[in-house]
């Protein structure tokens, strides 16, 4: 994983607009611009998130992204595989590594915040990596409020 760049922007919004359901749900849009990731990406940087990019090793695109924010209990606010690309296994391998490093980092624990009324299969995801339901919240995203449900993982 690598820092997103400004040479990444137009895979990143490729990235994003692969997720239709995603963006559907959690920002109200069909799709988004390099605008609306330069200013995510912006907003994410000055709240001390790291976004980083995942790329393929034999293609070397962008396959993923994830963004991040590494304490004694690290935050992950998203993890995004290319949804042409699902079902493959990247998304367990970009997690497995991702845990690794915030282990190196000495995180005691992982944090996620997922929202209930997205996807099933993301719920399942977390939970099959050792995430516990710890109380459900409202999510505040783009303007938009989101049910989630507060996911920890002591590491």
């Amino acid at each position: 994983m690598e820092l997103i760049e400004s040479k990444d922007l137009n895979d990143i919004v490729n990235l994003y607009n692969s997720n239709e359901l995603f963006l559907k749900s959690h920002i109200g849009k069909e799709s988004i611009t390099t605008k609306w990731v330069s200013d995510e990406l912006n907003i994410m940087k000055y709240e001390g998130f790291h976004s980083s990019k995942v790329v393929q090793k034999n293609s070397n695109k962008i396959v993923g992204l994830v963004d991040f924010k590494v304490e004694k209990e690290t935050y992950l606010s998203l993890l995004m595989i290319n949804s042409n690309l699902r079902g493959q296994g990247i998304g367990m391998k970009v997690y497995e590594l991702f845990e690794m490093y915030i282990k190196h980092c000495n995180s005691t624990s992982l944090r996620i915040d997922v929202v209930t009324n997205y996807d099933k299969h993301v719920l399942d995801f977390w939970m099959k990596n050792g995430f516990k339901s710890i109380e459900n919240i409202n999510l505040n995203w783009n303007e938009k409020v989101l049910p989630a449900v507060v996911m920890k993982k002591y590491i």
